[in-house]
Formats: C-alpha cells, structure tokens, sequence
C-alpha cells in the first residue's frame, strides 16, 4: 500500500522532547505519505537535529525554515510547498497510528466532493501513558456536523493532527487565519463547512493527542486568539430576528463566556494578574452579549476585581460543602 498524493505536514517550534515520536509515525504508516515536509518555526533549540540518523523510510524529507510565526503560519507555507493531492498534518507532540493514512485517503479517493476526513483520537500524557480511548466518543462530542449553529456553539476538538484535507479544498478556503494561534482549527472548519465541502468523520481513534500544561493552549496568546476568533465568527454570523437565528447570543456568546471564566478562575487561582486580566476582558464581552438577566449581572458584579474574587472563592472553600454559595466544582481555588 502507499499514499503518494498526500503529502504529511509537521510544524516544529522547540519540540525536541516529542518530534522524533511524530515523524516515526509518519515513517511507519502502512500507506506512506508521497512526501515528509518539517517547517521549522523560528525553533530555539536542538529540535531538527531529532531528524539525524531516522530509520530508512524512501520516504522523501524536507525541511522548511522560517522565523517564528505561528503554527498556522508554519502549515501554510509547506501547503504553498506540497506537491501531494492531499494534506495530512501532524503536530510535534502527536503521533498517528499505522493505518492512519490508508484508512483516511480512502475516503478523498472514493468523493471528490469529500473536502475533509477526520477521525477520533486517543489521549495521552506529557509521557505517553493513554489517559482516554476514544476522546471524542468518551466526552460525548458528536460528530459529523450538519448545521453551522452546531460548528460554533461548542469547541469542535476537530485536530489538525487527526485530519487528512484536499489541497484543492484548502486553496479554495484560504488556508489557516494566521491571526490564530488556538481555534485556527475550528475557523478552518467552519469555513470548509460554510463553503460546502463535504466532510468525512471515521469513528475511531486513529492518532495520538498529547494534552500537557506546556502545550500551546495553556498560553496567554491563545487566549488572545479566542477573542480574534469570537469577533470573526460574531462578524460572519450575526444575529437575524427575521429569521429566529441567534447565532450570537445562544451560541457563540455562551461558549465563549464560560471558556473566558474558566480561564478566568484558573489564572486567579494561580495568581497570574496579567492572565486573569485578559480573561476578565473576554468573560465581560461575551457576557455583554448574552442574553440579559439578573443572575448573569451578580455573577459578573461579583468577579471585576481578582484579587478580591480569589479571596472570596477561597473563603468558600473553607466551607462545609453543605453551606458553600458556591457549588460549582470548577470554581474552586484550593
């Protein structure tokens, strides 16, 4: 078996630690990709050198370099590269399993109206020890999606790293927004099912997603990057009485309202002002956009200042569970 339309992408910033892992599971696919393409983004340590001595594959190797700009960024320059049918990306903390490839190009081989093929994924630690099987079955995240009010009332958990894409599809759709760095996979998503593209989900975990506290979703830019991708989904849909669609305030307001207060918390909880300042701005604005209601106005009256906000969560926590105001087991600061 082989997979020479596709060309396999990965973006490396500084990830000595993990990329030799994702490209082995590039070299080891049961339908090797035509092509490898590394695009290193600015990185400050050893982390090509991981690329020395690989098992002998026949699989060409290409190395892009530019200065740090972003992952997104890093994809759309070897997309501009490629020489594949297909895309296939891969993040450097990641790693598919064997059949990934042959299992996913089936479905762009057999539609050319099929855009994007995704699949479920299993989680793993900053070790590799398996956390969940089947994170997208076991959380209850249902996919495929068939209304856009669906793509954008909750986090998709579509990764680039668990997607093969039609390098026609992504031309025609204009790539990752480089504005992004977290959420540039929903956006890209959302524009492939706004243009009509048909979509391909294989229902079982084909890839390796490492979640650990180092990894780009921790950041303060990611954050930033919520609210770029709130305000462009709020500017392409927004609200229509006349024809009963809110997509606004019943679902992009309320997602990213409670994602800003968790961050929130979070950032109180470790002291971090700057952070939980840049969380506040994002809780305030989506809040402003929900719909209104006095529960709504106590809840944000009572978390404007920070430091008076850790103060009081933590006074709630010394509290027998039977009188706590405060019940929710996602706001605690212990």
């Amino acid at each position: 078996m082989s997979a020479p339309a596709v060309s396999a992408v990965i973006p490396v910033f500084n990830g000595a630690r993990f990329l030799r892992s994702a490209v082995e599971s590039v070299l080891a696919q049961s339908a090797p990709p035509g092509e490898l393409i590394v695009v290193d983004d600015g990185s400050t340590d050893d982390s090509l050198a991981q690329l020395q001595d690989l098992p002998r594959s026949g699989i060409p190797l290409r190395v892009l370099r530019q200065a740090n700009s972003g992952q997104s960024a890093a994809r759309n320059h070897a997309a501009r590269e490629a020489v594949g049918e297909h895309l296939a990306f891969l993040d450097q903390d990641d790693a598919w399993h064997p059949m990934y490839l042959e299992l996913m190009v089936a479905h762009l081989a057999a539609n050319p109206r099929v855009g994007w093929v995704y699949s479920d994924f299993d989680e793993i630690d900053y070790d590799g020890g398996l956390v969940t099987r089947a994170f997208l079955r076991a959380h209850g995240v249902a996919h495929p999606k068939h209304s856009l009010f669906d793509c954008v009332a909750n986090d998709l958990m579509v990764l680039p790293s668990a997607s093969v894409l039609r390098r026609a599809a992504f031309t025609d759709v204009g790539g990752f927004d480089e504005r992004l760095s977290g959420y540039e996979d929903d956006d890209i998503f959302v524009r492939f099912f706004r243009r009509g593209w048909e979509q391909v989900f294989v229902d079982r975990p084909l890839v390796r997603f490492r979640i650990h506290d180092s990894g780009s979703s921790a950041s303060r830019r990611f954050m930033e990057s919520r609210m770029i991708y709130a305000e462009k989904l709020a500017a392409m849909l927004p609200d229509d009485p006349r024809m009963m669609r809110y997509y606004v305030r019943d679902a992009i307001a309320p997602r990213f309202f409670q994602t800003s207060l968790d961050d929130y918390v979070r950032a109180c909880s470790a002291r971090r002002w700057n952070d939980a300042a840049v969380a506040l701005e994002g809780v305030n604005r989506f809040g402003r956009l929900r719909r209104p209601g006095w529960r709504l106005s106590l809840k944000l009256a009572a978390i404007q200042w920070p430091r008076l906000f850790r103060l009081l969560v933590a006074s709630n926590d010394t509290l027998p569970s039977w009188v706590r105001p405060i019940r929710n087991p996602t706001v605690t600061l212990r």
